[in-house]
């Protein structure tokens, strides 16, 4: 269970005030009991902040699946989670040199596809000194690929989420960490690269059940030189696994 940092780490992160605040519900969890992750902190935002340009919104989402999914659905209809700035005081719980993951489910503070800078740059900086990560399907529009890089230099690792290699590709571009689903026949290949040759590092936590994001932690570097990829899993795994192909 995440503790309460001392006043000092809150003192510099003042709640700022006469903002139109985000409205929808996020929700804090001290520590996980999702297999894949381990036991560490985890979030989940709305639905409502998943961009329309997302393909896996109208097919493929593993977060759909099982308790994801209707942990998810609570969120997102208001009857579990809390605003997001009571969000953030328990972001600020989390202690330094945490590893922990936002938005196991949904995607970062804006309504569809566009990232709203003001809270996003709330979220990094309520989360300094941990190390905290996540991906976004928003897509790369001048002022979204902004308000990331502002986070990431805060130390709040985002990556941009690619729908297949050839996608991944185009986003690392961005100069930005990238991930990218990945189609099922992928995962055998020795040395995998994306068409213009950048290698691939397939998520271990896919490949062993004694490795978890926990222990792993490959996603919360920013400044690593591959891409992570992630094969189609889950019981929607097979029109991921088309939109991986495509």
């Amino acid at each position: 269970m995440a503790s309460t940092l001392p006043n000092t780490r809150q003192a510099n992160n003042p709640e700022p005030k006469g903002e139109n605040m985000t409205t929808y519900n996020f929700h804090f969890t001290a520590k996980s009991d999702n297999v894949k992750t381990g036991d560490m902190p985890v979030t989940t935002s709305t639905a409502a902040t998943c961009p329309d340009k997302c393909p896996l919104k109208k097919g493929g989402c593993y977060a759909k699946n099982s308790f994801l999914g209707m942990h998810w659905k609570k969120v997102t209809d208001g009857s579990r989670g809390e605003s997001f700035t009571s969000f953030l005081k328990k972001i600020r719980s989390i202690l330094p040199g945490t590893l922990w993951r936002h938005g196991q489910a949904g995607d970062l503070p804006g309504k569809g596809d566009r990232i709203n800078s003001r809270d996003l740059i709330r979220l990094a900086k309520a989360a300094r000194g941990t190390r905290g990560f996540t991906y976004t399907h928003k897509p790369p529009t001048a002022d979204n690929l902004k308000a990331i890089r502002s986070a990431v230099k805060e130390g709040f690792t985002i990556n941009l989420s690619g729908n297949s290699l050839k996608h991944a590709d185009r986003l690392s571009r961005h100069g930005l960490p990238v991930v990218a689903v990945l189609p099922s026949e992928a995962v055998k290949v020795k040395n995998l690269t994306t068409p213009q040759g950048r290698p691939v590092v397939v998520c271990p936590a896919t490949r062993s059940e004694y490795i978890t994001c926990k222990t792993c932690g490959l996603c919360s570097k920013a400044d690593r030189p591959f891409i992570i990829g992630f094969p189609a899993h889950g019981t929607m795994s097979a029109k991921a696994d088309a939109i991986a192909n495509n």
